[in-house]
């Protein structure tokens, strides 16, 4: 592999390794003839499908109807899930009209935007199904389910092959510290990038987490569409916990390592301009949480790219003292501190360098995150900040890693193949 391989060098290369990923490149062109959600004008109504209406559901229609109520040319015009309590609440809630099967509100006319705020099993589907429809998405993290990243590669062509743009639900991302703090290490001020460190630790029974959480009310056959909502999972019998904490199952999540990881890694492979890895290895377990769950409680990775930089990220559901996030070059070190970052020298290296501090031009939210994908599938100009083709680099690190941890193994990327082998 090369050692300066980057995301879209990668990804340029895997057009040809892995089966024809097909990139737009920095630029997105607009849609072709006929397709829905043609180019808008400023003051064109963007009308948004939300497909999943649980939790995070929730908060997206609440940035959306924040986003409509100060005057954004958006509408929700369509709400879908297979949990008739959680549908007819949004629907209630919004006006939007009310689907229980996402086929359906993906060919609804008045659609220009799916949202998907799904478990992982169905992000990779949903996607590909609205892009051959002619829509925008906006998919929550992580962009694809861990066990398939034939499917990741799949999105990124879908998303090409129907000219559409597409928003990862790293809201974090709209952050403009990152972007700022890219421009200072491409100039050259932290020096050669050699490693990289970030956490997210939690404490707590979280119920997204707990395989006993049940609300009472659900009843498949009654008000759930429980088949439905297997899709193209193992079809099991009805758990209220896997429907309720999908998390902390396999089939549809890889737990806090693909939860967790989305929020704190594709910050840090976007500000270093990395591709996906050349190893990565993982460790962990179920040390506290020993009720059925099969993710594990601490989750530990070590991601190393080809000549650096490597990184570190941990994860718990078990103690809430984490590690500083931290970018490591041979010349300075990059703090994520107060009104943005600071570039402190390394003494051992430089001399007379005085510390350089960059303050944000304005913070993340899901509002932002929105109008970002919204302005660009205005002016089909250029890419969503969180886009699927970070979204891959990124869900190339966590595939490995789920891999790595439940076998036990190294993950490494094969180029030619563009598949994942374990050593």
């Amino acid at each position: 592999m090369d050692s300066k391989l980057t995301r879209r060098k990668f990804l340029e290369k895997s057009a040809i390794a892995a089966g024809g990923v097909v990139l737009l490149g920095a630029n997105a062109p607009a849609p072709a003839s006929g397709q829905s959600a043609a180019r808008k004008g400023a003051n064109d109504r963007i009308g948004v499908g939300l497909i999943g209406c649980g939790g995070m559901g929730n908060g997206h229609l609440g940035a959306l109807t924040r986003l409509k109520d100060s005057g954004y040319a958006v509408d929700i015009v369509a709400v879908c899930d297979v949990y008739k309590p959680r549908l007819d609440a949004a629907a209630a809630r919004t006006g939007g009209k009310p689907y229980s099967d996402f086929h359906d509100l993906i060919a609804a006319t008045d659609v220009d935007l799916v949202g998907i705020a799904t478990p992982d099993h169905w992000h990779a589907p949903m996607t590909i199904a609205a892009a051959d429809a002619g829509k925008d998405v906006y998919c929550e993290k992580p962009m694809t389910y861990w066990g398939d990243m034939s499917m990741t590669r799949k999105v990124v062509e879908a998303i090409a092959r129907n000219k559409r743009v597409m928003q990862v639900g790293t809201q974090g991302m709209s952050d403009t510290i990152w972007e700022q703090t890219a421009e200072r290490i491409k100039a050259g001020a932290v020096g050669q990038l050699v490693h990289a460190q970030a956490s997210d630790m939690r404490n707590g029974n979280l119920g997204v987490y707990n395989p006993k959480s049940d609300d009472g009310q659900a009843k498949p056959g009654t008000n759930l569409d429980w088949d439905m909502w297997l899709g193209p999972a193992k079809k099991r019998p009805w758990e209220p916990g896997r429907f309720f904490a999908f998390r902390s199952f396999w089939d549809y999540s890889g737990g806090i390592g693909t939860d967790f990881f989305p929020h704190i890694l594709t910050p840090l492979v976007r500000t270093m301009g990395l591709g996906v890895p050349k190893r990565v290895v993982a460790s962990g377990g179920l040390y506290s949480w020993k009720d059925g769950r099969e993710c594990p409680d601490i989750y530990n990775l070590v991601i190393e790219y080809a000549d650096g930089p490597s990184l570190l990220l941990v994860a718990s559901l078990a103690n809430n003292n984490g590690i500083p996030m931290l970018i490591r070059g041979h010349e300075a070190t990059v703090h994520f501190e107060g009104p943005g970052a600071v570039i402190r020298p390394q003494d051992a290296v430089t001399r007379d360098r005085e510390e350089e501090k960059i303050e944000r031009k304005h913070g993340a939210s899901l509002e932002e995150h929105y109008k970002d994908l919204m302005e660009c599938a205005r002016s089909r100009d250029r890419k969503p900040r969180s886009n699927e083709e970070l979204g891959y680099a990124v869900m190339a690190a966590l595939s490995m890693g789920i891999m790595s941890y439940r076998e036990g193994k190294a993950a490494e990327f094969d180029e030619k193949s563009g598949k994942i082998t374990m050593r």
